[in-house]
């Protein structure tokens, strides 16, 4: 593989598919580069805590490309993509500017294996579409078909390795999708699924409805009758023959890590946690650093301001978060200061009840603003 790598990557420089410079940096160390291996994380949130398997490529002599190409193609995907989602604060966003009705209803649904069952050779195409169809004839000073290449490389040299306990290694080559562990993987995968879905997402914008993705999980709007958008969901599985869906919808939906319910004219929400999750964070007693520990009620408390848009909903959220940090046997006294800290810092007061009380919508918009406007929201302070 190190040989093939470095071998491809001379062969562009030599045509001028590529500078001298770009060599330099993307060509495999010859003696820090290692064979990718296979290994299998648990999905504990789920029940029967099924098996994701992870390629650990670090040292992959694909490994530089693969960064590369996530660093070229990503940042263009995010500009022209704008229901794609990055976090839930940016979801929360979308939310807050939908009006609903009361014909509205939520749907979510899954792509089932997405990053492993992608085509690649059909994936790859839709990037050098992708690219074409927004005016992309160089990134970088790199053709579309040079991109088209490094990709291919990649996916074509997919080799990793298998070792059990007591067993001789085994060599694979993965042919169908990407690697999960490659860091290119995320960025094929998602601008395959943007061509599969965009008709939907056409439809979807006509008609005044929220068509959001955050990866392989889609979160939708609609005011369709419900025998008719079971009708389009099937056809969207059918469209696909690699890609399968899984769906569920209602007035209440969960979805990322926000329970969303419709109420009129706006969404309520609150904090989701799977079935599956167990009250544990750091445990006080651990050997990190104190400020790690101080920072767990801190963010705690800020997520549960973020999301909770009814006071009900944020005081439930906080008694949770002071339980759960009880039970990791952090002391009463240290969880008020840091909880009290946070409402400090959002209403520049000390006391947590302009936040809890009148004023919950005023500072919780304030949490929702980029971390750049701190300075600007000490000037805009409540007397």
């Amino acid at each position: 593989m190190i040989e093939q790598t470095d071998k491809f990557l001379r062969n562009l420089v030599t045509k001028k598919q590529m500078p001298q410079s770009m060599l330099d940096r993307l060509r495999p160390s010859r003696t820090e580069s290692e064979l990718p291996h296979l290994y299998y994380n648990p999905k504990d949130h789920k029940l029967g805590e099924p098996l994701r398997p992870i390629v650990s490529g670090m040292k992959s002599p694909l490994s530089k490309i693969a960064s590369f190409l996530d660093r070229l193609i990503r940042p263009l995907f995010d500009k022209h993509t704008p229901y794609a989602l990055s976090n839930s604060i940016i979801f929360l966003k979308h939310l807050k500017q939908f009006k609903t009705t009361s014909e509205t209803n939520l749907y979510t649904f899954d792509i089932t294996d997405l990053y492993t069952m992608i085509p690649q050779k059909e994936a790859v195409l839709a990037i050098c579409e992708f690219l074409g169809r927004h005016g992309y004839r160089k990134v970088q000073g790199l053709t579309i078909n040079t991109i088209k290449e490094m990709f291919m490389h990649i996916l074509e040299n997919s080799y990793f390795v298998l070792q059990l306990p007591g067993l001789k290694p085994k060599f694979y080559r993965q042919i169908k999708g990407g690697a999960m562990g490659s860091a290119c993987t995320q960025v094929l995968a998602d601008i395959y699924v943007r061509k599969w879905e965009n008709e939907f997402v056409q439809q979807q914008q006509q008609q005044g409805e929220l068509y959001l993705r955050f990866r392989d999980d889609v979160f939708l709007t609609t005011r369709l009758p419900q025998e008719q958008i079971k009708f389009f969901l099937s056809e969207i599985n059918k469209k696909g023959p690699n890609l399968t869906i899984t769906w569920e919808g209602g007035q209440t939906v969960d979805y990322l890590d926000v329970t969303t319910t419709i109420e009129i004219p706006n969404f309520r929400t609150k904090v989701f946690r799977k079935l599956a999750t167990q009250p544990y964070v750091l445990p006080f007693h651990s050997s990190h650093p104190i400020h790690i520990k101080r920072n767990i009620p801190y963010a705690a408390a800020l997520r549960a301001t973020r999301i909770c848009s009814h006071l009900e909903d944020l005081r439930n959220e906080l008694e949770k978060i002071r339980i759960t940090l009880l039970l990791n046997k952090y002391p009463p006294r240290f969880i008020d200061k840091h909880i009290g800290r946070f409402f400090q810092d959002v209403t520049e007061q000390r006391t947590s009840e302009l936040l809890l009380r009148e004023r919950h919508q005023t500072y919780r918009e304030r949490t929702l603003e980029p971390e750049g406007n701190k300075k600007r929201r000490k000037k805009d302070r409540v007397w």
